[in-house]
């Protein structure tokens, strides 16, 4: 892929017989003719091009020019040739973690189960927990991996009930 770099700091593609504005010049068709061709350039040029340059992020200066040209090269590379990004952590798929028999977390979660549910007093109670604590483990343990948890007030206590 044969590209060149306009006037107005613009990196274009040519098209497949390398026809541009006529300025054989600023063409480049691999990274060793790009970093050829802009070692002498300033480094405002470049961040004039970087920030030119469709979907990336403006710079305001890079740390060194082999890293401005570097990346100036990765960004004009098609994306078919790009290597895929890994997928950012989010909601994971796959089993739920279970908890050990006999460990505050299960007594939580056999509470939670029955068909009334429990009170935040029946948990403490049960766990020896404060109140905060046992907010932050259904929170974290129970609402987050995806389990269904219905809060609601009973008698002016708060009541979680688990769905399984």
């Amino acid at each position: 892929m044969l590209f060149q770099v306009t006037a107005e700091d613009h990196i274009r593609v040519l098209d497949e017989n390398g026809r541009g504005d006529g300025n054989p010049e600023n063409t480049f068709a691999s990274e060793k003719e790009w970093e050829k061709l802009a070692t002498e350039w300033p480094m405002k040029r470049l961040i004039a091009i970087w920030n030119g340059l469709p979907g990336v992020a403006p710079v305001a200066r890079f740390t060194d020019r082999k890293a401005a040209i570097r990346r100036i090269w990765r960004a004009v590379q098609p994306h078919a040739e790009q290597p895929a990004k890994p997928a950012r952590g989010g909601a994971k798929s796959g089993p739920r973690p279970v908890f050990r028999d006999g460990s505050k977390a299960a007594q939580v979660c056999r509470l939670l189960s029955r068909p009334q549910g429990a009170t935040l007093n029946e948990i403490r109670s049960e766990t020896g927990w404060q109140a905060h604590t046992v907010c932050g483990f259904i929170s974290r343990h129970l609402s987050k991996p995806g389990r269904k948890l219905r809060s609601f007030e009973r008698a002016g206590e708060r009541v979680y009930r688990l769905k399984i």
